[in-house]
C-alpha cells in the first residue's frame, strides 16, 4: 500500500511523491531536516494565522485513501484506491490524552495505524475498509440479543475477504471511491467512538481527505489489520417482524445499532471501574485489581477465577457481557502502568535527613574487614541503581557481598531485611543454579537474589555461568508459551552467604565478591529505617556518587579475597614442602613446572588432580607473600624448602 504526499510550492506548482505505508510510518518518527513540523506546531501554539503561514512556508499534505498522479493541467487524478479512511480525534490537551486515544485505537482490529497529527493536539487513526456488496442485511434485534458489532463484522470479513479485496482495488471511478469513503468513515466513527475518550472530528470524508505531515516518535502500526466491511450499494433492512425493506440502510438504523453497542460497552466499563480499581504492574507483567468494597484488602493479580467472578457480577447487574468482554477490558492497555519499585524510590527522593543510614546498617555486621562499611555503601548504591536501569544499560551491578560465618548468625535474615516490606516480593533465596532459564528469569523479575549456601556452587559454575551472569545488564529469555526470545532489563543484584571460608574458586582473584568474615552474630533486632535508607541512596545517585568499584578498589578486593580462595590438594602439598622466602640468601628461584614435577614425584599425580602445571602456576601467582620473577623461559618463585 502506498500513500501520496503532495506539495504545492510558492509558485503553485504541484509536486507529488509516493511512499509505502511502512516507509511512511518510519518517516514520521523524526522531523524534516529543517524542523518544519515542529516549527509549524510552534506557530500554531502562538495563536497566529496558520493560513498565511502555510502559504509562505508550504509543507507536504498526506492523502491516505488513494494513490494520485497529476494530469496535463497539473490537477490531481486518482490512480488507485487504498481502502483506507482517516479518523481524526482532536481537542487533546497533553500526552496523557494522546496515549489514551492510542490505547483505545489498538483495541479494534481494523486500526491500521494511529499517530499524533500535525498540530500535536490530535491523533489520526487510519482504518482499513473493504468493499462488501454481499453484506446486505443488517438485523435490528432487541437490545438483549445484540452482539458486539465489531465482532460480527470481523468474523464476516475473515470469511469473505478474498473476493472483496478484489472489489476494493478495482473501483473504476472516483465517485464510487468517494461513496465508499463516506460510508466507511461513518461506520468506523460509530464503532470507534464507543471506546475513544475524546470525540471524533465530524467531517465529510472523501477519497481526497488529507492532513498535513505529522510527527510522532512512537506511532502505532499494525500491517495485519483486518478490513471493516462497507457496502456502498443499497441494502436490505430486516425489522424483526418478518418484513424486509428494499433500499439503502438509513442513518437512523445504523446509529441506533451503534449506540446500543456503545452503550453496553460503556455500561460494562463503568460497572467494573465503579466496583474495582485496575492497574498494570509492569514488574510482574500482569493486571492487578482492588475491590472498592473491601478497601483493606491489598492489590492482587487478576486470575481466571477472579475474571469469572467479575463476569457474574456484571451479568447480575443486567449488563449483557461475556467472559471475553470482561477479559478484553481488564487485560487491555487502557489501564495505567504501575512500577512498584520506581514509585517507591521516587516517593523518597528529596526526603533524606542527612544521616548516614547505609553505613549504619553495614556496621550491624560485626567483622574485622576494615573495608566492609565502604564496600557495602558502594554495593547498596549499585543495587538501587540497578533497579532503575533499562535494557539499554551497558553494565549490571557486578559486586556480590559474601557473608561468611558459622550457622545461626542471622546472615539470611540480614539479607532479607535489606528489602523494604513493600518490595519484599522481589527477594528470593531459593535459586537453582543448574536451571539457567530460571536464573535469567529471576534476574529480570527479582530485586535481590541471595545465593544461600554459596559453598555448594561448584568451582566450574563459579568460574563460568555465575561469573557471566553477574556482569549482565539485560537478559534474553522467552516467556512461558512465548514464541520468540525477548530482551528484558536485569533488575536483580546478588548477595551470598556461606558457612565455609575457603569458597572462592576463581584463581584470578574473584574481584566480584566482597568477602566479609563475621566476628559475631548480626544484630537484626531492629529493622532498618527503610524510608531514610533509600532516600539516602536516591540522593547519592542523583549527585553521581560512584555505584561501582574502580581499578584501585578492585585490586584491594582481590588482595583481601585471597584468604577465601579454595585450597586444592596441590596447594596443601606445596605448603608441606615449601614456604615463601624473604630474599635469595635464604631461598632459591624455582619455576612452577619444577615445583609441580617435584610434588608429583613425592605424592603421585593422582593426588594432585584436577590441577595441572598451568592452573598450579596461576594459583602460585595469587599466593600472598610469594615473590615472583618472569624470565625468558617461564615464571619463577622465591621459595625456601622445608625440612622433612
Amino acid at each position: 500500500m502506498k500513500l501520496t504526499l503532495v506539495l504545492r510550492d510558492k509558485k503553485h506548482q504541484l509536486k507529488l511523491s509516493t511512499r509505502t505505508l511502512d516507509n511512511f510510518i518510519e518517516r514520521i518518527k523524526t522531523d524534516t531536516k529543517d524542523g518544519a513540523v515542529t516549527r509549524r506546531r510552534q506557530h500554531l501554539g502562538d495563536g497566529r494565522f496558520i493560513d498565511s503561514y502555510d502559504s509562505q512556508y508550504p509543507s507536504h499534505v498526506v492523502y491516505p485513501s488513494a494513490v494520485f498522479d497529476k494530469d496535463d493541467n497539473d490537477n490531481l487524478r486518482m490512480k488507485k484506491f487504498n481502502g483506507v479512511v482517516a479518523l481524526t480525534v482532536d481537542g487533546l490537551e497533553g500526552q496523557d490524552d494522546i496515549d489514551a486515544v492510542k490505547r483505545a485505537a489498538r483495541i479494534l482490529h481494523y486500526t491500521l495505524a494511529a499517530f499524533v497529527g500535525p498540530s500535536e493536539h490530535e491523533v489520526v487513526i487510519l482504518v482499513k475498509i473493504v468493499r462488501d456488496d454481499s453484506a446486505s442485511v443488517i438485523l435490528q434485534e432487541k437490545p438483549e440479543l445484540l452482539r458486539e458489532k465489531s465482532e460480527i463484522l470481523q468474523e464476516y470479513s475473515a470469511i469473505t475477504q478474498p473476493h472483496r479485496e478484489i472489489g476494493v482495488t478495482s473501483l473504476p471511478t472516483e465517485e464510487e471511491a468517494d461513496a465508499l469513503c463516506r460510508e466507511g468513515h461513518r461506520m468506523a466513527t460509530a464503532i470507534y467512538q464507543g471506546i475513544l475518550p475524546k470525540p471524533i472530528r465530524l467531517e465529510a470524508a472523501t477519497v481526497r481527505s488529507s492532513f498535513r505531515l505529522p510527527l510522532d516518535d512512537a506511532p502505532y502500526y499494525n500491517p495485519k489489520a483486518m478490513a471493516l466491511p462497507v457496502s456502498p450499494k443499497p441494502t436490505l433492512v430486516d425489522h424483526g417482524d418478518g418484513s424486509v425493506d428494499h433500499g439503502r440502510l438509513t442513518t437512523t438504523d445504523l446509529e441506533n445499532y451503534d449506540q446500543e453497542v456503545s452503550r453496553q460497552t460503556q455500561q460494562l466499563m463503568d460497572f467494573l471501574n465503579t466496583h474495582y480499581q485496575f492497574r498494570y504492574n509492569c514488574m510482574m507483567d500482569c493486571t492487578e485489581y482492588k475491590d472498592r468494597s473491601h478497601p483493606y484488602l491489598e492489590w492482587a493479580p487478576v486470575d481466571d477465577r477472579t475474571l469469572k467472578g467479575m463476569t457474574m457480577k456484571v451479568r447480575l447487574a443486567g449488563i449483557d457481557a461475556r467472559d471475553n468482554d470482561v477479559r478484553r477490558y481488564v487485560h487491555s492497555d487502557m489501564h495505567l502502568r504501575y512500577n512498584p519499585v520506581i514509585d517507591y524510590l521516587w516517593a523518597r527522593y528529596g526526603q533524606w535527613d542527612g544521616k548516614d543510614h547505609i553505613r549504619r546498617l553495614a556496621r550491624t555486621v560485626p567483622t574485622k574487614n576494615p573495608h566492609w562499611v565502604d564496600w557495602f555503601y558502594t554495593w547498596f548504591l549499585g543495587m538501587v541503581h540497578q533497579w532503575q536501569e533499562s535494557n539499554r544499560a551497558k553494565y549490571g551491578n557486578q559486586s556480590v557481598p559474601l557473608l561468611i560465618s558459622a550457622q545461626g548468625w542471622n546472615k539470611t535474615t540480614f539479607c532479607e531485611q535489606l528489602i523494604p516490606p513493600e518490595l519484599r516480593f522481589g527477594y528470593t533465596g531459593n535459586l537453582q543454579m543448574d536451571d539457567k532459564r530460571q536464573v535469567l528469569q529471576q534476574m529480570a523479575q527479582m530485586l535481590l537474589i541471595n545465593l544461600d549456601e554459596f559453598n555448594q556452587i561448584s568451582p566450574k559454575t563459579q568460574q563460568g555461568f555465575l561469573k557471566n551472569i553477574i556482569t549482565l545488564s539485560s537478559v534474553k529469555i522467552k516467556r512461558p508459551y512465548g514464541r520468540h526470545v525477548e530482551n528484558f532489563p536485569r533488575r536483580a543484584s546478588f548477595i551470598a552467604t556461606t558457612n565455609q571460608a575457603d569458597v572462592l574458586a576463581d584463581p584470578s582473584g574473584s574481584r566480584r565478591f566482597l568477602g566479609v568474615e563475621l566476628a559475631g552474630p548480626i544484630d537484626v533486632s531492629t529493622p532498618p529505617n527503610y524510608d531514610q535508607l533509600y532516600a539516602q541512596a536516591m540522593q547519592a545517585l542523583y549527585h553521581d556518587e560512584p555505584y561501582y568499584f574502580d581499578s584501585s578498589a578492585s585490586a584491594e578486593i582481590i588482595e583481601w579475597n585471597k584468604r577465601f580462595s579454595v585450597k586444592t590438594a596441590a596447594d596443601q602439598f606445596f605448603l608441606d614442602y615449601f614456604e615463601p622466602a624473604v630474599d635469595e640468601t635464604e631461598g632459591e628461584w624455582i619455576s612452577a613446572s619444577a615445583i609441580f614435577n617435584f610434588l608429583k614425584q613425592k605424592v603421585g599425580i593422582s593426588l594432585l588432580k584436577p590441577a595441572n602445571v598451568a592452573t598450579f602456576g596461576r594459583r602460585l601467582s595469587n599466593m600472598p607473600n610469594l615473590k615472583k620473577r618472569v624470565t625468558r623461559a617461564n615464571s619463577e618463585y622465591l621459595l625456601k624448602r622445608k625440612k622433612a
